[in-house]
């Protein structure tokens, strides 16, 4: 299932635009100085631009798969993590009373927008983050098209769990 979220392609192409603008000016002004720092911010900013282009495309490939009784979220730099279906405690709507601002345990895989829907875990699971920083988290926000759908496929496996006693 496709999720929802992260840098906007005109958000992208726009800073794009201005980090290429600003780094050929900024490289013409350093350039009469010392061409060897012109050449390093140049760089810096080629590389930032590949980043940006690097965000921009892990937003749009970013997923929620379950298969078998495993749940894995890839949503590119902003959150990438696995468990098991068991470790569902909840799989409920967001509302602006739902959604934590501040909590150590809560990732948003939708920034910059809000998550339609909050999965709770019954443990806290490690998740990498940007930058291949490693946070334990207990719930996450995430958003897609089809909330009633998301929620009944994780829901129901939980209600399934349930029934059977396991």
């Amino acid at each position: 299932m496709k999720l929802e979220g992260g840098l906007s392609g005109s958000f992208a192409v726009g800073l794009g635009l201005v980090l290429a603008i600003e780094g050929a000016v900024l490289h013409l002004w350093v350039a009469e100085r010392s061409q060897g720092w012109a050449w390093a911010i140049t760089a810096v900013n080629l590389a930032t631009l590949a980043w940006l282009w690097r965000e921009y495309a892990s937003a749009r490939q970013a997923t929620l798969d379950v298969a078998g009784d495993e749940v894995r979220i890839d949503a590119g730099s902003r959150l990438r993590c696995r468990f098991p279906t068991s470790a569902i405690a909840s799989v409920e709507s967001a509302t602006w009373r739902s959604v934590p601002d501040m909590a150590t345990d809560f990732v948003n895989t939708a920034k910059p927008l809000e998550p339609n829907i909050i999965i709770a875990l019954r443990e806290p699971v490690d998740a990498t983050l940007v930058f291949g920083v490693r946070k334990r988290v207990s719930r996450i926000g995430v958003r897609v098209a089809d909330a009633e759908h998301a929620r009944a496929l994780l829901g129901a496996r939980e209600t399934r769990r349930s029934e059977t006693g396991s």
